[in-house]
Parts: structure tokens; C-alpha cells; sequence
């Protein structure tokens, strides 16, 4: 179904957006002469988006070419990405950061919805 296929695009454009957001504040803050583990282990905030994003990327690829498991891994990785969302707000961090982080979940948790639901071709 073009639906399904659309969504899986739609999800892969977001996805692939916000991973490069992450691997780019990566490289800014190795730049300033933080080592990477400090980068993306302190606190692990930039770890959970470059893999969230990445494999909910993977997902709507998958989708995208009507491949088998593309709902699943971007479930996967849209369930790492709100789990980012939770940690940042659960922490009490201030709500300029973790703003944007539940909006895009929302999103994408709504895109992995329609990839359930719609058939595959």
C-alpha cells in the first residue's frame, strides 16, 4: 500500500534528520576537547538518540521497500528515541530540552503506528 510506504519514508526523513542532529552535537563537543565516551556517555542522552534514530532509519528504509521487519526495528528505535524523551524529562531537566525530543516521539510513535497497522504490499 502507498500509505504504508509513505510512512515509512515520512519516518526515515525524521529519523535520518535527528540522527545527524545527534552525531553532529557529538562532534561539536569533541571538537571543544571533550573526549567521545564524555561525548556520548555523560550523560548517555546523545547514545540513546544516535541509536534510536538510527535504527528507527533502519526501519523506515525497510518499510519504505516493502521489506519484512521494517515495523519492528522502527519500533525498536522509536521506543530508544521515547525512551530519551522520558529520561530528559523524568531527570527534570529543563523543558527547552526535551521539548523537540517529545514532539519528534510523538511523530514517530504515530508513523510506527501506521506501519502496524497498514497492510505491506
Amino acid at each position: 500500500m502507498v500509505l504504508r510506504r509513505l510512512s515509512g519514508l515520512a519516518l526515515a526523513l525524521i529519523a535520518a534528520w535527528l540522527l545527524w542532529g545527534g552525531i553532529h552535537t557529538v562532534n561539536v563537543i569533541v571538537s571543544r576537547g571533550s573526549p567521545l565516551s564524555d561525548a556520548l556517555l555523560s550523560p548517555p542522552t546523545s547514545l540513546l538518540r544516535i541509536v534510536g534514530t538510527a535504527i528507527a532509519l533502519l526501519g523506515g528504509l525497510l518499510a519504505m521497500a516493502a521489506k519484512p521487519l521494517g515495523a519492528l526495528f522502527s519500533l525498536i528505535g522509536v521506543a530508544i528515541f521515547a525512551l530519551l524523551a522520558a529520561t530528559m524529562v523524568l531527570s527534570g531537566a529543563d523543558p527547552v530540552l526535551w521539548t523537540d525530543e517529545v514532539v519528534f516521539s510523538s511523530v514517530l510513535v504515530v508513523l510506527t503506528g501506521l506501519l502496524f497497522v497498514l497492510p505491506r504490499d
